[in-house]
């Protein structure tokens, strides 16, 4: 239907002030009816109990009696929230990264290798390559690197189990463990010789593993589209930034000084040469750009009004409500002790898949993958893990999905994933490992503040 013009639309209207700050893309505007019937075209910007405001297409605002317009209309700005409308219209440019960081978590670049992700932490004080591993139940060592940072590792009397076998393992005390700000004091970790049954030469991808317990416990958030992994120190045993401070505030950022140092706080404004910091406790504080560490001097440089928006209007939102309104689907996962788990479909039938970052490739659990219609190729490949080597087939799988992502005619592995020949995967209560390499192409985040896993398909 046409829009018409204000006038004749006798809704009662008052006109506010004349132009809005910012242009509204096309998209944006909404045909609103009114109780007559006449349509005008606008954008809720806000609302009252009593009446809406509307942005017309000339730039005006208009405050709208609800009783002036619709039934339909009327349920729609009842469900109309303005923090999700002020991110559509001022903070839309924002990425995963800057949103987080705003609100108070650090953030680690990770590396690949293959598909796994990699971050650089520290070991009793000592640099460690740690690979995240949301499938791994507990975090582990590797003996030759806990050795030599000065660790004991006690008696092999302990048994590891992976996808590939068993490998003995001993308890070995940690004094710290250290990932940017957060650490963790006196933990006692296995440790396990991780290169087990492997070539004579070998060397350890990793120094150790990170499981999904100090996933958890730092609220994370992995998002392989920032390649990036975000914590919240204020979780951890110690809080050397100074993060727990009661405040309960999470709009607070970490930023580094060249020197070392670490200030949070929140960015007021900024001059080309000095940006002036909201602490937490109210007080005010400007500080060159150019005292920070090159990254946080980048991001104090190309700061804008956006970030300032999203804190004064956009907290209330969770990162699910964000990512959908980025048109990520989300899904809730199952945890099982420190694993988790999440819905999907193998060729047509409901199935569960295990979330694992740690494995470079998806995984089949062989008698699921014959079961559920893939084309199983003889077992002449293998796969390696914890354990050593286990064989395995070519899967060729038709269909699989999640929610709407839908991944036709891939090549993975399937094998027997348990130790007992006998465990198929109805006792698994899983089909297999949904893999680092399917995350990546369908530009997954995980966050375990919220237990949900976002996937969407470009």
């Amino acid at each position: 239907m046409k829009p018409l013009r204000i006038a004749p639309l006798a809704l009662a209207l008052f006109l506010g002030s004349p132009v809005f700050s910012q242009k509204v893309p096309d998209s944006d505007y909404r045909d609103f009816k009114g109780a007559n019937g006449k349509i005008i075209q606008a954008v809720l910007i806000d609302k009252t109990d009593t009446a809406a405001t509307l942005l017309l297409r000339n730039g005006q605002r208009a405050t709208v009696p609800f009783e002036s317009l619709a039934a339909e209309e009327q349920e729609y700005i009842k469900e109309w929230r303005k923090d999700e409308a002020v991110f559509l219209q001022k903070c839309r440019a924002l990425t995963i990264r800057q949103i987080l960081e705003l609100r108070g978590y650090e953030s680690f670049p990770f590396r690949f290798e293959s598909n796994s992700i990699f971050v650089d932490g520290k070991i009793n004080g000592k640099p460690a390559r740690l690979l995240i591993d949301t499938g791994a139940g507990m975090s582990i060592l590797h003996i030759p690197y806990a050795e030599s940072v000065g660790l004991e590792v006690g008696p092999l009397d302990e048994k590891i189990y992976g996808v590939a076998g068993e490998a003995p393992a001993g308890w070995t005390p940690v004094p710290t463990i250290q990932l940017g700000e957060a650490v963790f004091k006196d933990r006692r970790l296995l440790s396990t010789d991780m290169l087990k049954d492997k070539p004579p030469g070998t060397k350890a991808r990793e120094d150790g593993i990170l499981g999904a317990e100090f996933m958890s416990q730092l609220d994370a958030v992995i998002s392989y589209p920032d390649r990036r992994i975000f914590l919240r120190p204020d979780r951890s045993d110690q809080d050397e930034a100074g993060l727990a401070d009661g405040s309960g505030s999470t709009d607070f950022r970490l930023f580094k000084t060249k020197d070392g140092k670490t200030l949070r706080g929140k960015v007021l404004s900024k001059t080309p040469t000095v940006a002036t910091f909201q602490l937490v406790g109210g007080k005010t504080q400007p500080v060159p750009i150019a005292n920070f560490a090159a990254e946080d001097e980048a991001y104090l440089k190309s700061w804008t009004e956006e970030g300032a928006q999203f804190l004064e209007h956009c907290q209330g939102l969770t990162i699910q409500e964000i990512l959908t309104l980025r048109r990520y689907q989300s899904f809730q996962f199952e945890r099982r002790g420190n694993h988790i788990y999440v819905d999907g479909t193998l060729n047509g039938h409901d199935v569960v898949y295990m979330i694992d970052t740690g494995a470079d490739g998806t995984l089949l659990q062989i008698d699921a993958a014959k079961e559920f219609g893939c084309n199983v190729g003889p077992m002449d490949q293998e796969v390696w893990g914890i354990g050593g080597k286990s064989p395995a087939a070519v899967a060729v799988i038709p269909n699989l999905t999640m929610g709407e992502a839908a991944l036709t005619n891939r090549k993975v592995l399937a094998a027997k994933m348990s130790r007992d020949e006998n465990v198929t995967h109805k006792e698994m209560g899983y089909v297999g490992l949904f893999g680092a390499d399917f995350m990546r192409e369908l530009d997954a985040v995980i966050t375990y503040t919220e237990n949900r896993i976002f996937l969407i398909q470009r």
